[in-house]
């Protein structure tokens, strides 16, 4: 413990000789890990570096009575879950986008729509929807929804709570369930998104 808190110590003054020997104490392990994961090497070195790249672009925060090393596995940890999260989602989303094709299909030609009509004002009406929620809800919607930023993100670039963005999340998907309840197919593409 008292050697972690010396690296913690040091890595935390911007000695970059002591975060390059974490690093490599560490990645391989780390690499391992996150493979176990996602299933993917690639994916898995993406996903460490930028646990990495975190601790070093925000060690003047470093607590060194902390583990740094913990707190690491636990970054790989959360990176890990929500690269996972956004595969689930890009894996439901494909999915109903291949149904979707052949149901729009005879829906449009059983009630002789042109082609377009029909998805340019489900589209048009979300947009609409989205953009008359008040600024800070929007922001925090789109960042989350539509930009894909976690929750912990979000919450830092705007400078408020992660309990607050999920406040605004809440009360946007509620505004727009209710705005948007005439249309079951913008409701079912808005329970898509992460």
């Amino acid at each position: 413990m008292v050697e972690g808190k010396r690296i913690a110590k040091q890595i935390k003054a911007g000695n970059l000789e002591t975060f390059q020997e974490f690093y490599q104490c560490y990645f391989k392990r780390l690499h391992n890990y996150a493979t176990l994961f996602t299933n993917q090497t690639d994916v898995a070195e993406d996903i460490v570096q930028e646990a990495f790249f975190k601790i070093w672009n925000k060690r003047n925060t470093i607590d060194c009575n902390q583990s740094l090393s913990g707190f690491l596995y636990r970054t790989v940890r959360n990176l890990c879950l929500n690269t996972l999260k956004q595969q689930k989602v890009h894996e439901k989303f494909v999915d109903f986008a291949q149904h979707y094709e052949a149901i729009n299909g005879i829906y449009k030609h059983d009630f002789e729509l042109t082609a377009n009509t029909d998805d340019l004002y489900v589209y048009t009406e979300i947009k609409k929807a989205i953009n008359e929620l008040p600024e800070k809800r929007r922001e925090v919607f789109k960042l989350s929804k539509l930009d894909g930023y976690s929750h912990e993100e979000i919450a830092t670039q705007l400078s408020i709570t992660p309990k607050g963005v999920e406040r605004h999340i809440t009360l946007s998907n509620k505004t727009l369930q209710q705005k948007l309840k005439h249309l079951k197919t913008a409701i079912f593409v808005l329970t898509l998104l992460p």
